[in-house]
């Protein structure tokens, strides 16, 4: 039996009116507020790493911008970067650069010329390495010289003197005039280009003699006209090896939207190929 010096304490657990220690009372709440932290904080981590890579990728690509522009009017001798655009393509730059290349790039250059005519030049290339030794899949180029400029090829495109050089159609029209006695004949002549190698060739296609179009091997079987126009219908060429780099080769040439338009390509050779910084010759003038 127990005596009234030892009182025996009860605990009630569910009874009414009763509270839980105080321990339980100050750690219950804090179970919803450490996981509502947790998430606040990883929350802002993620936010804190999404704006770094925003970061990165815009003045990564700013920055790629401005070096290709640089490079570029360096390597081909332009005054300055002006006039030359850079588009790195779309996709995410981190990611490109992780998978070890550039999907594609493409540039355009206002002003570029061409063995003593203003052009403006479009390059695609794709499948850019980030490595210097590995090949690029593709490259494609398209010079665009304006008929204006065209017109400065007359000592090119025919020995004989010209009177007016136009583009006209998918051929270029060369005019001038045979005097033949008290005569004066007038004579067009349309002129197709042609890949050559590293020129572009100019074949005569058909010749408007009086308004009347003649071909061109019927006019050689006259041996009075031939005579006087044999300068005129000899095929010409214009040499652009001393402006581009020889990894270059020329696809095809053609007239189209009044500029002639050359067509080149390179495929699976290295940034660091000498062929890139290599130029040919064009014989002297």
């Amino acid at each position: 039996m127990a005596s009234d010096d030892n009182p025996t304490l009860e605990l009630r657990l569910d009874g009414p009116g009763e509270t839980a220690p105080e321990s339980s009372v100050a750690t219950a709440p804090k179970k919803p507020r450490r996981r509502w932290i947790l998430w606040s904080v990883l929350g802002a981590v993620v936010a804190i790493l999404v704006i770094a890579v925003v970061l990165i990728e815009t003045v990564g690509r700013t920055t790629a911008v401005r070096l290709a522009q640089d490079e570029i009017a360096s390597s081909l001798d332009l005054e300055s970067s002006e006039g030359v655009t850079v588009d790195l393509g779309s996709g995410s730059l981190i990611l490109q650069a992780l998978a070890g290349g550039l999907d594609a790039v493409t540039v355009d250059i206002d002003r570029f010329e061409v063995n003593g005519l203003d052009a403006a030049v479009g390059v695609i290339a794709t499948g850019v390495p980030l490595t210097s030794s590995q090949p690029i899949d593709a490259v494609s180029m398209t010079v665009s010289i304006p008929g204006a400029e065209v017109s400065k090829l007359a000592s090119t495109l025919s020995d004989t003197g010209l009177d007016s050089i136009e583009l006209e159609g998918t051929a270029i029209r060369v005019s001038t005039v045979f005097k033949v006695f008290f005569f004066e004949i007038p004579v067009a002549l349309d002129l197709v280009p042609v890949a050559a190698g590293d020129s572009v060739a100019f074949e005569p296609e058909s010749v408007i003699l009086n308004d009347e179009e003649i071909s061109v091997a019927d006019l050689l079987d006259n041996p009075l006209v031939s005579g006087l126009a044999g300068g005129l219908l000899s095929s010409q060429e214009f040499c652009v090896a001393s402006s581009l780099p020889t990894a270059l080769t020329i696809d095809s040439v053609a007239v189209a939207s009044d500029n002639l338009v050359i067509e080149l390509s390179a495929d699976g050779i290295a940034l660091d190929d000498a062929a890139w910084k290599q130029y040919g010759t064009c014989p002297a003038p």
